[in-house]
């Protein structure tokens, strides 16, 4: 069952979108390295407040980080799908950043202490550990269910349909049954039976469903080309994104 989240802003990646945020000139490159911020703002954010523990620091790193964006840094112009997924290539670019604040840190140290002899002027950098990798892969795994359900909020303004209503409902009181949500919204609206409220959450985990593999394959997608449907089923594996109403869903995308 999704759950649900603040709502966080577009994350997953359209590398067309990397690509003309490479360009330094001209309105488009301009309107692409704005998408890019506000896609990551949340993601970049929160990734630095878990691994700092330090709000302050936190945001030092993420504007240091939208000024990189804005200003056509290197490592937009390094981003290359050939070399793999944009969200492994994100995770790197954010712990470098991470480890060269400690750096700096250790470096205003020892401009007030006295060096050691034998001390080393750097830190060494090590490799990312799986507890690290573990928690990156949970914070994206969270940003791809934010942005379905994001996605369905809008397709509820849009049509009227409740999907979003019942889905949050019943994934706010696990255990309810059909009855339950059917007599809940029928006291704030529209009358419910208990079966009509079964059929509106089936058809909302299945447009969630949906929603959540094409935010994936939004995600993994290179240029116009469509996703193969075995490349999206891998990333949801090890997302630990393979619900049933994925499964479903991708069906339906093959």
């Amino acid at each position: 069952m999704p759950s649900s989240a603040d709502s966080l802003g577009e994350l997953a990646t359209q590398w067309t979108r990397v690509f003309e945020a490479q360009e330094s000139r001209g309105d488009r490159a301009e309107a692409a390295r704005h998408d890019l911020l506000v896609r990551y703002h949340h993601a970049v954010h929160r990734y630095f407040q878990e691994q700092l523990r330090d709000p302050h620091a936190a945001g030092k790193l993420f504007s240091n980080f939208a000024l990189r964006v804005l200003e056509v840094h290197a490592f937009l112009r390094r981003a290359d799908p050939e070399r793999g997924r944009f969200r492994d290539y994100l995770r790197t670019i954010l712990r470098r950043m991470v480890v060269d604040h400690y750096r700096e840190q250790q470096r205003e140290q020892k401009k007030q202490q006295p060096l050691m002899a034998g001390s080393d002027n750097e830190p060494a950098e090590s490799a990312a550990t799986p507890e690290e990798d573990q928690r990156f892969i949970a914070l994206w795994r969270q940003e791809l269910i934010d942005q379905a359900w994001k996605a369905l909020e809008a397709a509820e303004q849009a049509t009227g349909q409740p999907f979003a209503s019942f889905l949050r409902y019943q994934s706010d009181h696990p255990g309810c049954r059909s009855a339950d949500i059917a007599a809940h919204f029928t006291a704030v609206g529209k009358k419910y039976t208990a079966a009509g409220a079964r059929q509106i959450v089936h058809r909302a985990r299945e447009r969630f469903g949906e929603l959540l593999v094409a935010e994936v394959a939004r995600s993994l997608r290179s240029g116009d080309e469509k996703v193969p449907a075995d490349h999206i089923e891998r990333e949801l594996i090890e997302l630990n994104l393979l619900f049933s109403y994925c499964k479903t869903a991708l069906e339906k995308y093959a």
